[in-house]
């Protein structure tokens, strides 16, 4: 089998991990959704009669994939809603069904927003834990108003990821939990629901930012959710500032702080906020709308700067992601980089703030030809490219 084929009871799964790389050696599944696979053929009658499904956070959608192809092949009626914050994963799920090359003639599919509740009662609720535990506590409890007695919750997660307080927490969410036995470094969680219990939900968070006298609402998902980070904090104290009519980039936005920030700094500027992420551009409307009602301002869920025109913007902002998941690794910083330089305007410029270890400024000097360190502490740097 090759590194893109993952082999299930009931045949052979093309899959990819999202963006596309060369000579990327990590697979599109890991030994949970193997064992989630297993667990899900095993069920007597799944697919009997019309059930609905949701399925949450399926990063590149090999559970998706496999209920939409065992759906059809039993010749069940089965509707499966698809909850992810990555708008990465969607383009990884929709591309990965399309490959395995089956129809919609016994199975739909439906992309749900994970800032709402869904309105409809599921037989079904399938996931794999999120490196975000507070995430994952935060759907969970709105998704009981989509649970029943009858419904079958399962999960599923890497040993190494799952912690005694995830299981605690979905006993206080859902109600009693267990969880199988490891294999391959892999568990499955099983979940009964409670409908006594009454969880307090206390997303989306607020908190004030002194530096900038605002303060900042947090969807769950959100990076740096509950303080502002330390790396931001070092940018906000060095950023550009101008009274020339501007459009600047807060590129993967989070809660928007750094966009709200620049716009304070440049009066006449335009703003953009861009992030792959579903709650971190919820959160920053949210923000925007409140710290800067009479700006112009648009709003991207894109993928780092997909839709944003080249030559077009004088300015980018951004503090770069450098995991995926719970895989680490410097691709996705690499496409910001590349993509601003496309983005930017000639004399336009790019503000990073980063891990000193990383080596930003040798990726920036070698795509742009140059690269100034702009400010430092123990931990981080301030660095600024310019477009020649």
């Amino acid at each position: 089998m090759s590194e893109t084929e993952l082999q299930t009871p009931i045949g052979v799964l093309s899959l990819k991990r999202f963006p596309i790389r060369a000579a990327d050696r990590l697979r599109a599944w890991d030994a949970a959704d193997e064992l989630l696979i297993n667990h899900l053929y095993q069920q007597p009658n799944l697919f009997g009669g019309k059930i609905r499904v949701l399925v949450f956070e399926d990063q590149f959608g090999a559970i998706t994939c496999y209920l939409r192809k065992a759906a059809i092949e039993q010749g069940g009626s089965v509707s499966i809603d698809v909850m992810t914050d990555s708008l990465v994963s969607q383009h990884a799920i929709r591309q990965n069904l399309a490959d395995n090359g089956v129809d919609d003639t016994h199975c739909t599919i439906q992309f749900v927003d994970n800032t709402l509740t869904p309105t409809k009662a599921y037989d079904l609720v399938v996931y794999k834990l999120p490196r975000n535990h507070g995430y994952f506590s935060d759907v969970m409890q709105r998704l009981r108003d989509c649970m029943t007695q009858s419904t079958n919750i399962v999960g599923g997660a890497m040993v190494k990821y799952l912690p005694k307080t995830v299981l605690s927490s979905l006993e206080n969410t859902v109600g009693p939990t267990t969880t199988s036995l490891a294999a391959k470094k892999a568990r499955l969680i099983f979940s009964d629901f409670n409908s006594s219990l009454k969880p307090a939900n206390p997303y989306p968070t607020t908190y004030n930012i002194e530096e900038i006298g605002v303060e900042l609402s947090n969807h769950s998902n959100v990076f740096s959710r509950d303080s502002l980070d330390i790396g931001t904090r070092l940018l906000l104290a060095v950023m550009p500032e101008s009274d020339d009519p501007l459009t600047i980039v807060d590129l993967a936005c989070g809660n928007g702080v750094i966009g709200v920030s620049a716009a304070q700094l440049n009066p006449n500027a335009d703003l953009i906020f861009c992030d792959e992420s579903n709650m971190a551009v919820a959160s920053a409307r949210v923000n925007v709308e409140r710290c800067l009602p009479m700006r112009k301002t648009e709003f991207y869920h894109t993928d780092c700067l997909a839709g944003v025109a080249p030559n077009s913007v004088d300015l980018v902002l951004c503090n770069p992601p450098f995991h995926q998941q719970n895989a680490v690794s410097e691709h996705v910083g690499w496409q910001m980089f590349k993509e601003s330089l496309q983005c930017l305007k000639s004399g336009g410029e790019l503000w990073i703030v980063g891990n000193r270890h990383l080596g930003y400024h040798i990726k920036l000097k070698k795509l742009f030809g140059n690269a100034t360190l702009v400010d430092s502490s123990n931990k981080f740097v301030v660095i600024k490219s310019v477009k020649r």
